[in-house]
Parts: structure tokens; C-alpha cells; sequence
């Protein structure tokens, strides 16, 4: 997503509901600071370490390129943290078989139980409000944000960008 900010309003040349939704998503953006604060005191990971952690645990062993794709990261990006999880014993690559240039994503046995163990607190802002939705407010909310995500990576397969102006 790119997001242009001038004088503290987004581009002006958004139609109102497509500011609405950026501004909305702006304003819950906000409530991830402090479990992103909280993840990296704890358990040293950045949220897109624990996405690539949790979709090798879902989806079981990727190669490099797919798990970037999945995770919406270019493949430097996806190299450089793929090698910070390994040095911390959280994955180990594997060569393929058919094909030596292939690279596999193991999550560890160490990376499983480190991904189990996140939680975001009980008492964090974020997990309250999600609590405090209906059932049905929060299936809408969760199928609204993977739609999100997904449109997101299909239409840019790059990490986000922010220009402030």
C-alpha cells in the first residue's frame, strides 16, 4: 500500500470511502504498536518473522520464493530474514532434490514452540476490542482483513511503502 501524507490528510485525490477505509486502517494500525513492541521484547521477532514462522507451520515446508509471495516480501527481503531465523535455530533451509538452486523453509521443532508460545495479552487494547466485537462483527472483521491482505499482495507482491511528503 502506498499512502501519501500531506499538511497530516491522505492524498486528496481519493474518493471518500477509499480515504474512509485507509484512515480506518490507519487508526487500527495503531493498536498493533504495542504487541509489536511486546513481541520483539519477548520473543526478539518482528511481525513479519512471525508470519513467515506461522505459514511454515501451517502450510509446512516452502520454498524461499512462495513463502516470500506469501508473506508479501521481495526476495532480498525474504533472504535477509530467512537468515536471521536460521542463525536463531527458528528454520533451516534445504537444497532440492530435482533441483540444487531450490531452496526449502523448515520450521524448526525450537521455531514451533517459539511461534505456539505468541500470544497477544489478555489485556492489550487490541485483544479487548476483538473480544468485544460480536461473533458475527468479527467473522466480517477477519474475511474483510484476509481479503485485505490478499488483494495486497496480489496486486503489489512488494513490502509496503509509505511516502510522506
Amino acid at each position: 500500500m502506498v499512502a501519501t501524507i500531506r499538511d497530516g490528510e491522505m492524498d486528496a485525490g481519493l474518493s471518500p470511502q477509499v480515504r474512509e477505509v485507509l484512515g480506518a486502517y490507519l487508526d487500527a494500525s495503531l493498536l498493533t504498536d504495542a504487541f509489536q513492541a511486546e513481541l520483539w521484547r519477548e520473543a526478539r521477532l518482528t511481525f513479519a518473522q512471525l508470519a513467515v514462522l506461522r505459514t511454515l507451520r501451517d502450510g509446512g515446508p516452502q520454498l524461499a520464493g512462495r513463502l516470500g509471495e506469501a508473506v508479501g516480501l521481495s526476495a532480498a527481503s525474504t533472504t535477509r530474514l530467512v537468515d536471521r531465523l536460521e542463525e536463531r535455530g527458528l528454520v533451516r533451509r534445504r537444497r532440492g532434490r530435482g533441483d540444487r538452486r531450490c531452496v526449502e523453509v523448515h520450521l524448526t521443532e525450537r521455531g514451533r514452540q517459539l511461534v505456539g508460545a505468541v500470544r497477544v495479552r489478555r489485556d492489550s487494547p487490541l485483544r479487548r476490542a476483538v473480544e468485544a466485537m460480536t461473533d458475527t462483527e468479527q467473522r466480517a472483521l477477519a474475511a474483510a482483513l484476509r481479503g485485505l491482505a490478499r488483494s495486497a499482495r496480489r496486486l503489489e507482491r512488494l513490502s509496503p511503502k509509505v511516502a510522506v511528503s
